[in-house]
């Protein structure tokens, strides 16, 4: 019996010491995160959008240059469904912002190739009431039940590097190579029968983020970030259809921006990492050139 109660209180105690470092480890994961986003920042901008926004984007710079304060909230992978979901989840918290920069681009709506688990870049964030819905949607029961129990189950690969690069003060990711295009050949050739689709699901989650932040008094500014001219040769048609529902969308709302960037440098190699992201040059190019395009905007809405 003695034997019995000591092992009850050794598990006891070795529970207790587990969820004790869970919830611990977790705290400071999550706070890299909130710290990478700048969640807690009362921006009057936010960059809202994926891996060309992560890199083609400089939010610090344009904070040092535009005199208010700026956050970026992107992650490689986000679709429109995502951004959904992040745009309510920032403003939330934020409610204050002025300015959405939403990244576009002609496979905006093309869900093909597209992870269907994006969902899990926002596991840690499970216990705000946004997210909540969000997960309790998308997310598999024992997953969601499992993050509830152990928090650290929550973090996958991209967000763990994420946490760390937060926690580092790493926000800004840039680089600093060019692309060779001898390397993209057998890509290119594949790509070339990956026509564009359009996910009439994915169009309208996009409309109905511009008309939520719209509604709220925002300015909606797209940005078309470069991508290479070979990529743009793939199925121009719909491409050149894709670029037009934008631009009609800012002609026929007076708070919506449409920036085309791409059809300024796509051509110009020597700015892009690869095929789809841009590198430092390129990265300081674009920010140069949405910080003046900014300004505008900026006055109107103080």
């Amino acid at each position: 019996m003695i034997s019995f109660r000591k092992s009850v209180r050794a598990a006891v105690i070795v529970g207790v010491l587990f969820f004790v470092f869970d919830a611990v480890v977790f705290h400071v994961l999550k706070g890299g995160m909130d710290r990478y986003y700048e969640l807690d920042k009362a921006a009057k901008i936010v960059s809202v959008g994926h891996s060309h926004s992560v890199l083609g984007i400089d939010a610090q710079q344009m904070e040092a240059a535009l005199g208010v304060k700026v956050s970026k909230y992107a992650t490689a992978g986000a679709n429109t469904l995502d951004r959904w979901w992040m745009v309510r989840h920032f403003i939330g918290r934020q409610p204050d912002v002025e300015v959405v920069v939403y990244d576009v681009d002609p496979r905006l709506f093309d869900s093909e190739g597209l992870s269907s688990a994006s969902y899990t870049l926002f596991l840690p964030y499970m216990d705000d009431p946004v997210m909540q819905k969000y997960m309790k949607q998308e997310a598999a029961w024992q997953e969601y039940y499992a993050g509830r129990v152990v928090r650290t189950s929550r973090f996958r690969d991209q967000t763990l590097n994420i946490a760390l690069r937060g926690l580092l003060g790493k926000i800004e990711n840039k680089k600093s190579s060019t692309m060779r295009l001898e390397n993209y050949q057998g890509f290119l050739e594949r790509e070339q029968e990956r026509k564009i689709r359009i996910n009439p699901a994915a169009v309208q989650c996009f409309q109905d983020t511009v008309q939520f932040l719209t509604d709220r008094g925002k300015t909606v500014v797209l940005v078309f970030i470069p991508v290479a001219d070979l990529l743009n040769a793939i199925d121009p048609a719909a491409q050149a259809k894709v670029v037009q529902m934008f631009s009609d969308l800012a002609d026929t709302n007076e708070k919506v921006v449409f920036l085309d960037y791409n059809k300024d440098y796509h051509t110009r190699h020597e700015l892009f990492y690869d095929l789809r992201h841009l590198n430092a040059d390129g990265n300081a190019l674009i920010t140069n050139r949405l910080i003046q395009d900014l300004i505008p905007y900026l006055k109107l809405n103080t």
